[in-house]
């Protein structure tokens, strides 16, 4: 397995965008350990106020799982709340997706265990949830949903999700076992006036079906967009510019056969020339996509598309399904200027070697996915664009029983439309993991990121210390599995910042003692009128106490803070006025 793989520069120390620190924050756990079945879905969404709020399937009770559900927190006010111990839904739902509206509402989309499309949106962090189910007549329901806000008033959702498929007790419909149908609501998801629509380019006459999760849609004002990524069928883009109602579609990678069913056969002569340069396993072997893959549109309305590479092969058409090659390296990437670039990122070369340190295929954890893929993007105000993903590590090995290669989270920018990319910046690294003493043992996989980079680019994944699952692939032994938030500065990325960071001179900031063990005097100057709030967090940026909200007119205050109660340690006045937010330290003896 040779490769020609660009080692990353030194891996800088990230920031969590408002104070420097050096470990990650867990947000949530969970038993029910697979977040996808391929494709990630949109699991964190970021605001202009600074509100955050990430998702994920949770599940506590291995086996059935019956308390399956949404897992959710929230950042408010530059914290996050208590990790939930319990799904925010009254039923047994999974793989949720969640956005933001213009006017601050939240919806989430899940699929429930009657096959259909369960819905909980509220007005705001402190407002109740409700709940309610996507309309649809489609017998047999529809599964695994994504979800993307957009429309010329910010307040449009935008769904596909596919119709049931017969290996789970569904119904060809329409021809297509497997249907990719689209929904839109224009308020906020209370009401839907598109259901069950059957875009043009997704019947019976182009594809067979879609596998479960290969797909991912973003929106952009009243520009929306999707594609399949289905390994066996080609990688098609679908695009609307009036908001969902009407479509174009674009083949961003033709596969070779059309419609094609497993185990019924094909020659050499459907198949590319043979080409060993490409790592082509065999002549009947075809380069495809791993199902795994992301699309975010830019600021001019551009669709950028990342996606695994996969080399799959139906030689043995006795078997029940086709083979997949999973060492496989790569994602490529296209965008709507430039085509198609291959293998933006690959597995880091980490002793220089020019080879993939692998010895077996057995030490691959099995998560039907190239060495490197997840991927999730994100984009800037200047266009930037902002790719994570999970790798394969080269030498070390987990210490149970399968000896199996860790997988890490990654960050890349490219500031040049997607021409070229920086160098890979590893996020589990002892100065940013939790707990830096298991840095060596991290599994991190499912990386999500928001799409909205503000400076700050915000992602979530799933971390645990053993390579593989237990819900499908290795099948293994169930365990804790941990939601980590991580948050870095883009210039640690080499990007020049989108807008000025914030310092407390701007504010005339001023603490005094700042070394105290009962109360401190904050001071600081308001050059305009604004909404104000001041809150003490942790050095984890856990919110502690909030101090205070208010309307105030351009002057200068004053604020007691009292640290009486509190351990000693160090800690963080945040002052936030309007869309502008500073810290500074005190510590408590």
């Amino acid at each position: 397995m040779e490769a020609s793989i660009g080692v990353p520069a030194e891996a800088p120390k990230p920031t969590n965008g408002l104070l420097k620190v050096d470990q990650e924050i867990p947000i949530g756990t969970t038993v029910y350990d697979l977040q996808t079945n391929s494709t990630n879905c949109n699991r964190i969404s970021a605001r202009p106020d600074g509100r955050i709020a990430g998702v994920w399937t949770q599940g506590f009770e291995a086996g059935a799982y019956p308390n399956r559900g949404t897992g959710y927190n929230t950042r408010v006010n530059f914290a996050w709340g208590d990790q939930p111990d319990e799904r925010i839904e009254t039923v047994r739902t999974g793989w949720p997706n969640h956005v933001f509206t213009a006017s601050g509402g939240e919806f989430i989309v899940a699929h429930n265990s009657n096959s259909e499309l369960h819905v909980s949106r509220r007005d705001g962090p402190m407002a109740q949830w409700t709940q309610s189910i996507i309309p649809s007549a489609v017998p047999g329901g529809s599964l695994w949903p994504r979800v993307a806000s957009g429309g010329p008033d910010g307040e449009s959702i935008h769904v596909i999700a596919i119709t049931t498929p017969v290996a789970n007790e569904g119904i060809a419909y329409e021809g297509v076992d497997g249907h990719v149908l689209y929904h839109r609501s224009l308020d906020g998801g209370a009401t839907w006036d598109q259901v069950d629509v059957e875009i043009d380019g997704l019947g019976s006459d182009f594809t067979l079906g879609t596998d479960a999760d290969a797909y991912y849609i973003d929106a952009s004002g009243e520009t929306v967009a999707f594609a399949i990524f289905n390994s066996w069928d080609d990688l098609l883009l679908f695009k609307s510019t009036d908001n969902g109602n009407t479509w174009t579609k674009t083949v961003v990678l033709d596969f070779p056969l059309e419609r094609y069913e497993i185990n019924s056969g094909y020659t050499i002569e459907d198949v590319p020339e043979y080409d060993e340069a490409l790592g082509q396993p065999d002549s009947l072997a075809f380069l495809t996509s791993d199902s795994y893959g992301s699309v975010v549109l830019d600021n001019n309305g551009e669709a950028h598309v990342f996606y695994g590479n996969m080399w799959v092969s139906d030689v043995d058409l006795t078997d029940a399904g086709s083979t997949f090659f999973p060492a496989t390296d790569g994602i490529s990437y296209w965008n709507e200027t430039l085509g198609t670039v291959p293998d933006i990122v690959g597995v880091v070369d980490q002793n220089g070697n020019d080879t993939l340190d692998i010895v077996a295929i057995a030490d691959i954890a099995t998560y039907f996915a190239s060495i490197s893929s997840m991927p999730s993007a994100g984009v800037d105000a200047d266009n930037n664009l902002y790719l994570t993903y999970s790798s394969l590590i080269e030498g070390d090995v987990s210490i149970d029983d399968d000896m199996q290669h860790y997988r890490h989270v990654y960050v890349v920018a490219s500031s040049d439309g997607g021409a070229t990319w920086s160098d890979p910046l590893d996020l589990i690294t002892e100065d940013v993991v939790s707990e830096p003493d298991l840095a060596a043992f991290v599994e991190g996989v499912f990386p999500t990121m928001a799409k909205d980079v503000d400076g700050k680019v915000r992602l979530i994944y799933q971390q645990d210390f053993r390579p593989g699952l237990a819900v499908r692939g290795d099948e293994d032994e169930a365990a804790d599995n941990f939601i980590n938030y991580i948050q870095l500065d883009v210039n640690e990325l080499g990007v020049v910042q989108t807008e000025e960071q914030v310092d407390p001179s701007s504010f005339a900031l001023n603490l005094a003692p700042n070394v105290t063990t009962d109360r401190t005097l904050l001071s600081y100057t308001l050059s305009n009128d604004a909404q104000v709030s001041t809150s003490l967090v942790n050095a984890h940026g856990q919110l502690v106490k909030q101090l205070s909200t208010q309307s105030l007119a351009s002057g200068t205050y004053q604020e007691q803070i009292d640290l009486s109660t509190l351990p000693s340690g160090v800690y963080y006045i945040m002052l936030r006025a309007d869309r502008q937010y500073t810290a500074i330290e005190v510590i408590k003896q």
